[in-house]
């Protein structure tokens, strides 16, 4: 059996289910040796959407996911999708072919150290140059990757290693559960369960990790009757309707949670499965914190202490912590009455479309179970503020790398780590153009991929940004409108475009049945102000 195929063979038992990426020459026996293996290859448009295909595959699922290309150049084109991994704390090995060893040197074509490109934004990287130890080296990458805090790791193999006879035998496969078992200390839990109980009034903030937990979180806030607020990241782990849920805080906080965080009625805030970056804490702002008890649980110990200094910080799996404090508390006769609704009402101070009134009106026309993924710009903060998950549905987004176009690709990644449910993808025209091709990857593949695009026909985030910042902004940042829908029309892609309110109700009768995707082109005229005074203020702080 050839190194390709053995390697292959033991992704096949660690549980792999797709290589995304493009085949190239310094790669080929790799893709070669997928038509003997039960891996199923997604090529992608560009190597770039193979990697924010396999981030958002592994960031929602737990699952280990693999991406596949040239080294030199399609590395090159993947970092953005590695590094946007990397934030995520997703679990993903990026194989990477290389030129011949006796090759090395001489100026062969595609030699570029790719090793040293992806050191900064991996957990683990190697070039590897001796047929032995090509498959410890994989074994030893995988356990990394699938080891909390996940992330990204990288093996650069030469095309005449993957071409030798591999040794035998395969290594055994990681055990997933026992490689993401973080145990918390008991000790840490009591005293997280006393400190809450001399706790008059709480308040729980919910990040990415809380992922998958959403009873046990539900069950928890109203044992102790604590509201919820949830990160961008967190946004959807518990649904919109959800009594004690405020939204989202952070960037773009609903009213109800920033009321509450600046109020003075919580003595003490638990945070559950979040790092506190940027995005989540207002550029910082320790005014969720300032004055209170503070308890903060997560499976990276690197972030416990990092931004606010904890009384309670728990290395630990929440799957745990979280039963064992609901479990271990005193059950609150108190009651809280959450604002309905909990953004200050619609005001019409813009011309056009509101974009606002759009996504507050979409959760009527789409599934209670469909997952949003959000790309990054202006639209981003309508969307954390105004737009409603449902009992049952979910969100994703990468605030924290902030790539815009990554959710275009993301999506596909969505849709192939669990087709049985709807997913959504919400992106501006900006992203549409830096990786809008990634859509015909969805096509090819039959992903019943949902495509909102906000076209607003300019750079907006830069354009309010610049006048905010510096007074003044430069004309360029308006641009021709395209419509986007008609270059997806002719790509064979199903389209319809959204200029009114009352366009809404055409939503279900075209997304219904789907055998692939298809684009909703939202037109607006981008005078609506956003919600995005917190990352301006803070690109002045």
């Amino acid at each position: 059996m050839k190194i390709a195929e053995a390697i292959l063979h033991y992704l096949k038992a660690s549980n792999v289910e797709y290589v995304f990426g493009i085949p190239a020459g310094i790669v080929g026996p790799l893709y070669d040796s997928l038509i003997d293996v039960d891996i199923k290859p997604i090529i992608t448009k560009n190597e770039a959407g193979a990697a924010y295909m396999a981030a958002r595959y592994a960031s929602t699922s737990g699952k280990l996911a693999v991406c596949a290309g040239a080294g030199a150049v399609g590395v090159s084109n993947m970092m953005n999708g590695i590094a946007d991994a990397m934030r995520a704390k997703a679990p993903m090995l990026i194989l990477a072919g290389y030129i011949n060893r006796w090759q090395m040197g001489k100026g062969a074509i595609q030699e570029l150290d790719g090793e040293q490109m992806v050191k900064g934004v991996t957990k683990y990287t190697a070039t590897i140059l001796d047929e032995q130890d090509v498959l410890a080296e994989l074994d030893r990458a995988v356990r990394i990757a699938l080891t909390p805090p996940c992330g990204p790791v990288f093996l650069s193999i030469p095309i005449d290693v993957q071409r030798a006879e591999a040794p035998e035998p395969l290594p055994e496969p990681a055990s997933l559960a026992d490689l993401q078992a973080v145990r918390p200390e008991p000790a840490a839990l009591a005293q997280a369960a006393e400190l809450i109980d001399r706790s008059s009034r709480g308040l729980i903030m919910v990040g990415r990790g809380g992922r998958g937990l959403t009873e046990e979180i539900k069950r928890l806030s109203e044992h102790l009757k604590w509201p919820i607020v949830t990160t961008p990241a967190g946004k959807g782990v518990v649904p919109t309707d959800f009594a004690l849920n405020l939204g989202n805080y952070g960037f773009s906080s609903t009213n109800a949670a920033s009321d509450y965080v600046n109020s003075e009625e919580p003595d003490c805030v638990l945070i559950l499965g979040t790092s506190l970056g940027e995005a989540s804490t207002c550029n910082f702002n320790d005014v969720l914190v300032a004055g209170r008890k503070v308890i903060h649980i997560d499976r990276d110990p690197s972030v416990l202490g990092r931004v606010f200094k904890p009384d309670v910080a728990i290395v630990g799996d929440l799957r745990e912590a979280v039963p064992y404090l609901a479990a271990n508390t005193r059950k609150s006769a108190a009651s809280f009455r959450k604002p309905v609704p909990v953004n200050d009402p619609y005001e019409r101070n813009h011309a056009g479309l509101s974009l606002r009134l759009f996504l507050e009106g979409l959760r009527s026309v789409m599934p209670a179970n469909t997952r949003y993924v959000c790309d990054i710009g202006e639209f981003t903060n309508f969307v954390l503020k105004y737009l409603d998950i449902a009992e049952g549905g979910d969100f994703e987004i990468n605030l924290d790398y902030g790539a815009m176009g990554s959710a275009i690709a993301g999506g596909a990644g969505l849709h192939a780590a669990d087709p049985t449910r709807p997913v959504a993808v919400i992106a501006g025209d900006g992203c549409f153009f830096m990786n809008g091709m990634d859509i015909l990857t969805a096509k090819e593949y039959k992903m019943p991929v949902i495509y909102i695009i906000v076209n607003n026909a300019m750079l907006s985030y830069v354009e309010r940004g610049q006048k905010f910042l510096y007074k003044r902004s430069i004309p360029d940042y308006k641009q021709e409108r395209i419509s986007i829908a008609d270059m997806m029309s002719v790509a064979g892609i199903r389209t319809m475009t959204v200029e009114r309110l009352e366009d809404l109700s055409d939503i279900p009768a075209f997304t219904r049945e789907l055998d692939g995707p298809v684009l909703i082109e939202v037109v607006t005229d981008g005078s609506e102000p956003a919600p995005i005074l917190d990352r301006l203020k803070a690109l002045v702080k």
